[in-house]
């Protein structure tokens, strides 16, 4: 039994075949339209179009706060054209097959849960790093939606207490990846366009101290606010996703930071020390989850 799956991102949509077990075929990318909700649906359209006779339903992850259970999207995050309108109703006019979807976080977290890293956990975060902060809490081993299905919104937690309108002290910002990039860039006097995760962890293996404690302080402010996340949830385990964790020197440094935090600034022994990891999909965990929502549902 296949499904087609689709991680429908800012920048980029990226979509292929998936079996009932999770295993993904073939992954296919394309530009995500940023103008328009008709060209949207032409996207959407023309996916569907490529896998109609091969599939028993849609699978779709995407940015926004989205409640699962009927496919309102209150509001689609970056896709500023999507607001207050149920995708699954919509897309279902277009496409001839069983849809559901689920928040890019939040599906994230359902694909290490049910596959990943997060298997058998009862109590655990999700982060994935990117544009913002988005990721998944999970309480009593499913994943936390909240009231209003905006349970995991990172990206707004405040980095202090000005009275300002000002998204530079937001979490997503201060740990957002293109907040890092620049940083790297200012220092290293380099043009920010050639700046990615690739070159930036080549700078540091060449022994680039600049761009090394740039990386490094980004691990620190993230490490905060893992602090502040562990004293409210308790979890388990946190694990770290997005494009530059594929790299196991971030994941090293948030674990160094974090211990700097907890004995030399907290005091050792007072507080518990979560287990920090990467996770075991990659980008690939959107799709994998968004499968896991859709058989959750059906179920």
């Amino acid at each position: 039994m296949l499904y087609l799956g689709i991680d429908i991102g800012g920048t980029e949509t990226n979509y292929g075949l998936i079996d009932d077990q999770g295993e993904l075929g073939d992954i296919k990318t394309i530009k995500t339209p940023m103008e328009s909700l008709t060209q949207f649906l032409d996207m959407m359209g023309d996916i569907y179009d490529e896998y109609a006779n091969q599939i028993e339903g849609m699978a779709i992850s995407m940015p926004g706060i989205i409640q699962s259970k009927t496919g309102y999207a209150v509001h689609g995050g970056s896709l500023k054209y999507i607001k207050k309108m149920n995708m699954v109703e919509m897309l279902e006019t277009r496409c001839q097959t069983t849809i559901h979807v689920e928040n890019d976080g939040k599906a994230a977290t359902l694909g290490e849960l049910w596959k990943g890293n997060l298997k058998g956990i009862q109590h655990a975060i999700m982060l994935n790093l990117g544009t913002g902060i988005g990721g998944g809490i999970v309480v009593n081993g499913e994943v936390l939606k909240g009231h209003h299905y905006s349970a995991g919104e990172f990206s707004f937690i405040k980095t202090n207490s000005a009275r300002t309108k000002d998204a530079d002290y937001m979490f997503g910002f201060q740990n957002g990846i293109k907040k890092l990039f620049q940083n790297i860039a200012v220092q290293c006097e380099l043009p920010i366009e050639s700046i990615n995760g690739y070159k930036m962890y080549e700078l540091i293996e060449a022994g680039n101290k600049k761009a090394a404690n740039c990386l490094n302080e980004y691990c620190y402010t993230l490490a905060i606010q893992l602090f502040n996340l562990q004293t409210i949830l308790d979890p388990e385990r946190i694990i770290i996703s997005g494009g530059i964790s594929g790299n196991p020197l971030l994941i090293q440094l948030i674990k160094e930071n974090l211990s700097k935090i907890y004995e030399e600034e907290l005091g050792e022994g007072l507080f518990i020390v979560p287990t920090i990891m990467g996770s075991k999909f990659g980008n690939n965990g959107n799709i994998i989850g968004a499968l896991y929502n859709y058989k959750l549902n059906e179920e």
